[in-house]
């Protein structure tokens, strides 16, 4: 049984993403924290950074919350239409016009492969202005959600492209979830089974032992990989962490990319006190 440590000083651990920037050429951005003490560690937590695909979280939440109110129902119909379809990852591009899906199938799709046409599907139901106002309301001053997905920039977007956020506000958005402010009981269940779901585990979990569980949202475009999860051992400690990786420069598309690899090397020190890759 392998129990995370979050043990090492924090000038040490600076050290260590210092020196894994190095390695990668990137901009490492770290927040993680400890449910159960509240101890955090933060590495230029709030520099604000292309989001990619995480942003989806935030819409998830979105109509979780619409959910909870009653004001939506996870069996609601919406029907796929041509020009609803857009590439990059997700398989909606491939289906027939004119299937039907639930709001739930919509939100699964769009976080556990990442859907990019369930996420847009979402965006124009539920409407990139309310989405925005529940990130404010939540206190997640460095996020924002600026255009669907394979749309294009505006002034404001063209930095950050689909969305804006920062290592600090997707773990403080998921630590938020995890302790049941966000969203109580069996919808907040749900929501983490959504994440735990997840199908892309090339980052955090990487190097993590396989009897933990990892329960997060990726994002990645050619200069970006980002991971936000919360992870738990096997005495049940509970971890917030998110690893935002910026400015790559290697675009490689595969497991090995130096930012997937980056994130889990980070992940392995933050939570197990060394950095021994089992091959």
């Amino acid at each position: 049984m392998r129990i995370a440590s979050f043990c090492c000083r924090e000038e040490a651990l600076a050290e260590y993403v210092a020196g894994i920037e190095v390695e990668t050429g990137a901009n490492i951005h770290v927040s993680i924290q400890q449910l159960s003490t509240g101890r955090t560690f933060n590495y230029n937590s709030r520099a604000r950074c292309k989001s990619a695909s995480m942003i989806k979280l935030p819409i998830l939440i979105e109509a979780a919350v619409r959910v909870s109110n009653g004001d939506l129902h996870w069996h609601r119909n919406l029907t796929l239409r041509d020009s609803d379809k857009v590439g990059g990852a997700g398989i909606l591009f491939d289906l027939t016009s004119g299937t039907t899906l639930t709001l739930r199938d919509l939100c699964m799709l769009m976080i556990v492969i990442s859907d990019n046409t369930a996420a847009n599907m979402l965006i124009d139901l539920l409407g990139t202005a309310p989405i925005n106002a529940r990130i404010s309301s939540l206190g997640l001053s460095d996020t924002a959600l600026y255009r669907k997905a394979y749309t294009p920039d505006t002034e404001a977007s063209r930095p950050f492209g689909f969305g804006m956020t920062s290592a600090y506000d997707m773990q403080t958005l998921l630590a938020s979830l995890a302790r049941g402010i966000i969203l109580s009981g069996t919808l907040c269940e749900q929501i983490m089974g959504f994440l735990g779901r997840q199908q892309m585990r090339d980052s955090i979990p990487r190097y993590l032992p396989a009897t933990w569980n990892y329960a997060g949202k990726t994002g990645a475009v050619d200069d970006v990989r980002n991971d936000v999860a919360i992870v738990t051992d096997d005495a049940g400690q509970q971890y917030s962490l998110a690893v935002l990786c910026q400015n790559l420069p290697d675009s490689l598309w595969t497991a090995d990319n130096p930012g997937e690899v980056a994130i889990a090397k980070i992940a392995r020190r933050l939570l197990l006190g060394d950095d021994i890759v089992r091959q």
